[in-house]
């Protein structure tokens, strides 16, 4: 069943409900199938936003060599989002840890502080923080993987992926070597990082959420100008350049238009920065919400296999 067909409007309201609701009712067949991937929830800080989710790769799935590992941090224009939603939507995120947990890669969805509780670079720590608990406490992630799991994390490649809010959260954290230091053993572990529907270009007259929310969250309209992901990408250090991952571009053929032209301007930049090209791909019939609701769906789950090739082949 194509269920985005009818999704592909490019305005957030229109797209959001709808979405939500179509693809909740093809998830709830799935339930079983998405609950019984193993999971394991553990804490990184002091709040109830500091907890993070692990999803272990199914028995038999990986290799002999390196175990792959996936962050993901989830959007919600700074103000919503959590690792496990409420009814009836509380298999999404739940789906993405299964989907990939699938294809051998052990999963990782942290929680961070929320507008109006966080100011910048609150966002940004938290997810560091979160990596830094991963990396310093792999003993207890092993500790709990299920019986008959083959997990290698010794030296773990860890790939980072962010959608919306979360891609500007995590290429903010990468362009920042004041909030990720260019020595940061963060940087030296993470292979790759996978931007989707990146917040990356902010402008004030055309914003798909409150401005009051960017102004909370930064400070002022100059200071969010300041610190988008687009200047920061065009005005950083060389060495930070260079201190860069691999990245891997995403956007929804049918996502928001400023989405998009923030898409095509930051990567343009990153290219220039780079003197490379990276790779930016079309998520085909999607919407900006519907790409992470499609995994384990049946239905536009083509992106998901491409980034799971993707991840494997950085570990």
């Amino acid at each position: 069943m194509d269920v985005i067909a009818s999704l592909k409007d490019t305005s957030l309201l229109a797209v959001l409900k709808p979405t939500n609701d179509a693809f909740a009712k093809v998830l709830e067949e799935k339930r079983a199938e998405i609950e019984a991937v193993p999971k394991k929830t553990f804490r990184y800080g002091d709040t109830e936003r500091h907890k993070l989710d692990v999803y272990y790769p199914t028995v038999g799935t990986t290799s002999s060599g390196p175990t792959p590992v996936l962050f993901f941090v989830y959007g919600g224009g700074f103000t919503s989002g959590a690792r496990r939603l409420d009814p009836p939507y509380d298999l999404l995120y739940a789906n993405l840890g299964a989907f990939f947990a699938k294809q051998g890669i052990l999963t990782v969805i942290p929680d961070y502080r929320l507008v109006p509780q966080a100011k910048f670079p609150e966002p940004m720590e938290d997810v560091r923080d979160a990596l830094a608990w991963f990396l310093s406490n792999i003993g207890s992630v092993n500790a709990s993987a299920p019986a008959g799991s083959s997990l290698s994390l010794d030296n773990p490649g860890i790939c980072v992926m962010g959608h919306s809010a979360g891609a500007a959260i995590i290429s903010s954290l990468y362009l920042l070597p004041s909030v990720l230091p260019l020595d940061s053993p963060i940087r030296a572990a993470t292979r790759g990082l996978i931007l989707q529907g990146g917040g990356f270009k902010f402008d004030f007259d055309s914003l798909p959420i409150d401005p009051r929310v960017l102004l909370h969250l930064y400070g002022s309209k100059e200071r969010t100008l300041e610190l988008e992901p687009v200047a920061l990408v065009a005005r950083v250090d060389d060495e930070v350049v260079r201190s860069l991952p691999d990245i891997f571009g995403l956007v929804s053929e049918f996502d928001i238009e400023q989405i998009k032209e923030g898409g095509d301007e930051f990567f343009k930049r990153l290219e220039k920065r780079l003197g490379k090209s990276v790779r930016y791909d079309v998520m085909k019939r999607h919407n900006h919400i519907s790409p992470h609701w499609a995994l384990l769906s049946g239905d536009g789950e083509e992106w998901g296999f491409d980034v799971a090739e993707w991840v494997k082949s950085k570990a």
